[in-house]
C-alpha cells in the first residue's frame, strides 16, 4: 500500500518538479553553510589557546634568562593599549605558524583578537545567509504546497462526487469530508522530501565526512552507538505504524459524531437528547483521544532511549578528546568542532528517524483519501442526450438494491410530452426508484429507459441531469444566500426570472418579510425557513431551470392548500414546454393529471385517466375516495395554521 500511495504522491509532485527540486537546493545550500560553524570554532579557538601558550613559552624564557619579544605582552595590556591609543613597543619579525593535529601554534594578542573577530563576523555571515536562503525556501515551499494541496483536494471532491449515489448511504458524510480533506498530511509528505530528507541525508554524510577526515579515532567514537540509535528507531517505527488505520478511523467517527448532531440539531432538542449527544461524543472520542495517549507514551518512550544514546555519545567524546589534548594529540578547537559536529550528527538521524514516523502516519492517514480515488464506480461519461420532446419509456426494467429482493419487476410506461403523468401507489412500491433510474442515479439491472428514443444507459448523467428539473420532500437548501439557492440550478438566470418564479412558488411573502430579501443569508439545510417554504424554495429552484422533463415528487406534502394552488397553476403553465411526472400521496396533486400509473408489487397495477380509474373501482378509487376525504377536512380545519406556522419559523 506504502509503493501506491508513493505512486500517487509522485503523481501528485510530477507537474510541479522543477519547483519541488528548487526548494530541495536552496534547502540544501542552507544546510551546507551551517556546517561551515564548526571549523570556524575550531580555529577561533585554537588562536585563543596560542595566546596562553605563548604567554607559557615566555614565561619559561624569562625564567631561564633569556630576552623576550617586544609587544607580546597579555590580551589585557594589548586592548588597553589599543583603546586609549597608546603606541605598541617595537616588534620583532614573528612568522605566524599554523596550528597542527597534534599542537596549538603560538599566537600574539592582537593575532588572536583579529582571528577572533574575524570568526565572529564570519559565522554571523554564514548563519545570516542559511537563514535568508531556509526562508526563501521556506516561502518558495508554502507556496508549493498549497497548489499541490488544492489540486488534490479538488481532484479528490470531484471524483467523490462523481460517485454512485449508493456509495454515500454507506458512509456519513463527515467521514468522507475528513477522508477528502488530507492537506495536513499533503503538506507534510512533501515538505519531508523536499526540505528534510534529502538535506539532513546530504548533511549527515557530510559530517562524517569532515569527522573521518579530522580524526578518524573520535570518529569512530562518535558513530559506535548509530546502529544501536538506529535499532531502537526502527522497533519505535514499527510499534507506531501498528493500528493506525484504526486510529484513524476513530477520528473520522469523531467528526462523523459532530456533524450529525448538528445537522439534526433541531431534531436533537426535540428529543432532549443534548446530554446523550454529548455522551456518545464522550464515549467515541474517549476511545480516540485514549489511543492518542497511548501512542504518544510509547514514542517519548523510544524517544527517552535515543536521547540517553545521543547524550552518551558526547560525553565519551567530549571525554576521549579532553584526554588526547591534555596529552597534545589534538587541540583544543579539535575537541570543540567535534562535539559540535557530533550534536549535528544525531540531530540529521534523530530528524530523519522522527520524520519516518511521521510519514508512516501521514501515508496511511493519506491512503484513506487515495482509496477514494481509487474507488472506480464513478459515474461513466457518455453521449450527451440531444432532448428533443421528452417522451420517457420504461421498458421491462428490474430492479433491486439487495439480491432476492426485487423493487421493479419487469416494469414498462410511457410519459408522454407536453402532458402531466402521475404515479401513485403505496409505501415502497418503487415510486422514487423509478425517478432515480430516470436520474440514472442507479442503473437498472435489466430492462431500458429511453427519453426520447436514447438509452439513458449510454447517456452522460451530467447532460442528462441538465435536462430534468426535480423537486423531491428531502431536497437540499445550501448554505448561501436566497437568491443562490434559487438559482443553484441555473446560475445564469436574470433578476426578472427569478422574481418571476419567486411568485409562482409563493415565495412572494418569504421575500418581502426576511431583512435583505433575496440577499439573506439562509443556514446550512435550509435552518431559518419553515418545512413549507423550504419546499418553495426547492420548486423555484427547478422551475427557474425551465427543464425539459420536470419531476415533482412528493414535491407540496409540506404545503398549504393555497401556495399548492399556485404551484399547480405554475405547473400547468410549463406542461406544453416539458413532460412532467407526478409523484403524491394527496388526490388534489394528481386529480387533473392527463395520465396515471398506480404501482404495485414490482409493477404496474393500474393505469388510466383518473376518471377513469375511479370508475373502474380498484386501488386508485379508494385511494381518490380515502385521500379526498382527507384533504377536505384538513383544507377546512388546518390550512391557516399551516401559513402561520411557516410564518413563525421563518427566521428573520
Amino acid at each position: 500500500m506504502k509503493k501506491e500511495v508513493l505512486n500517487h504522491l509522485y503523481k501528485l509532485v510530477a507537474p510541479h518538479r522543477r519547483r519541488f527540486l528548487m526548494v530541495a537546493f536552496i534547502t540544501l545550500l542552507s544546510t551546507g553553510a551551517g556546517l561551515v560553524e564548526p571549523l570556524i570554532y575550531r580555529e577561533a579557538i585554537n588562536d585563543i589557546a596560542g595566546l596562553f601558550v605563548k604567554n607559557a613559552n615566555d614565561a619559561a624564557k624569562l625564567d631561564a634568562g633569556e630576552e623576550v619579544e617586544t609587544g607580546s605582552g597579555t590580551l589585557e595590556t594589548f586592548l588597553h593599549q589599543t583603546i586609549h591609543g597608546e603606541p605598541a613597543p617595537a616588534k620583532t619579525t614573528h612568522e605566524k605558524k599554523p596550528h597542527s593535529t597534534s599542537e596549538v601554534a603560538e599566537r600574539t594578542p592582537g593575532e588572536a583578537i583579529h582571528t577572533l573577530l574575524y570568526a565572529v563576523l564570519l559565522m554571523l555571515g554564514v548563519n545570516v545567509i542559511s537563514y535568508i536562503l531556509w526562508l526563501y525556501a521556506e516561502n518558495k515551499k508554502a507556496q508549493l504546497d498549497c497548489d499541490i494541496e488544492q489540486e488534490f483536494i479538488q481532484g479528490a471532491f470531484a471524483h467523490v462526487l462523481r460517485l454512485p449515489l449508493g456509495f454515500f448511504g454507506k458512509r456519513a458524510p463527515a467521514a468522507i469530508a475528513k477522508q477528502i480533506d488530507q492537506s495536513e498530511q499533503v503538506s507534510a509528505i512533501v515538505g519531508a522530501f523536499s526540505q528534510q530528507i534529502l538535506p539532513e541525508m546530504i548533511s549527515l554524510t557530510g559530517i562524517m565526512a569532515i569527522m573521518f577526515y579530522q580524526n578518524t579515532t573520535l570518529a569512530i567514537i562518535a558513530v559506535s552507538l548509530i546502529p544501536i540509535y538506529l535499532l531502537i528507531a526502527w522497533c519505535s517505527s514499527q510499534k507506531l505504524e501498528t493500528g493506525l488505520n484504526t486510529y484513524y478511523e476513530r477520528w473520522e467517527d469523531v467528526s462523523a459524531r459532530i456533524s450529525t448532531a448538528l445537522e439534526g440539531i433541531k431534531t436533537v432538542k426535540l428529543s432532549g437528547a443534548e446530554n446523550r449527544e454529548v455522551q456518545e461524543y464522550k464515549r467515541i472520542s474517549g476511545a480516540a483521544y485514549q489511543n492518542y495517549v497511548e501512542r504518544t507514551r510509547l514514542s517519548n518512550k523510544f524517544s527517552f532511549w535515543e536521547g540517553i544514546l545521543s547524550h552518551l555519545a558526547t560525553a565519551m567524546v567530549l571525554g576521549c578528546g579532553g584526554y588526547l589534548a591534555l596529552i597534545h594529540k589534538l587541540t583544543p578547537g579539535d575537541v570543540v568542532m567535534f562535539v559540535a559536529y557530533l550534536d549535528r550528527l544525531y540531530s540529521p538521524i534523530d530528524e530523519l528517524c522522527s520524520l519516518w514516523v511521521n510519514t508512516q502516519q501521514h501515508i496511511a492517514s493519506i491512503s484513506r483519501a487515495f482509496r477514494l480515488l481509487e474507488n472506480n464506480t464513478g459515474e461513466k461519461s457518455g453521449k450527451p442526450l440531444q432532448i428533443g420532446n421528452g417522451r420517457i419509456e420504461f421498458k421491462e426494467v428490474c430492479f433491486a438494491y439487495v439480491e432476492d429482493h426485487q423493487v421493479l419487476k419487469s416494469m414498462s410506461m410511457t410519459f408522454e410530452p407536453g402532458k402531466i403523468t402521475a404515479i401513485v401507489g403505496g409505501s415502497g412500491t418503487g415510486k422514487t426508484t423509478a425517478v432515480d433510474l430516470l436520474l440514472k442515479l442507479y442503473e437498472p439491472q435489466q430492462g431500458e429507459i429511453l427519453i426520447h428514443g436514447q438509452s439513458v444507459s449510454k447517456m452522460d448523467a451530467s447532460s442528462l441531469r441538465s435536462h430534468i428539473g426535480m423537486v423531491a420532500a428531502d431536497g437540499a437548501i445550501f448554505r448561501g444566500t436566497l437568491a443562490y439557492n434559487l438559482r443553484y440550478k441555473k446560475p445564469s438566470a436574470s433578476d426578472a426570472e427569478v422574481t418571476k418564479v419567486v411568485e409562482q412558488a409563493g415565495l412572494k411573502n418569504l421575500v418581502a418579510r426576511l431583512p435583505k430579501g433575496l440577499q439573506t443569508q439562509i443556514g446550512q439545510n435550509g435552518m431559518g425557513l419553515s418545512v413549507g417554504e423550504r419546499q418553495r424554495v426547492q420548486i423555484a429552484r427547478v422551475l427557474l431551470s425551465r427543464p425539459k422533463i420536470l419531476v415533482l415528487d412528493e414535491a407540496t406534502a409540506n404545503l398549504d392548500y393555497n401556495t399548492e394552488a399556485e404551484v399547480r397553476h405554475a405547473i400547468h403553465q410549463l406542461r406544453d414546454q416539458c413532460t412532467i411526472i407526478i409523484i403524491a400521496h394527496r388526490f388534489s396533486m394528481v386529480k387533473d393529471a392527463d395520465h396515471v400509473y398506480v404501482l404495485g408489487e414490482g409493477g404496474v397495477m393500474e393505469q388510466g385517466t383518473p376518471e377513469a380509474l375511479i370508475t373502474a373501482g380498484g386501488w386508485f378509487a379508494a385511494f381518490a375516495h380515502a385521500v379526498e376525504e382527507d384533504d377536505a377536512s384538513d383544507e377546512i380545519e388546518e390550512e391557516e395554521p399551516a401559513e402561520e406556522a411557516d410564518e413563525e419559523e421563518t427566521t428573520t
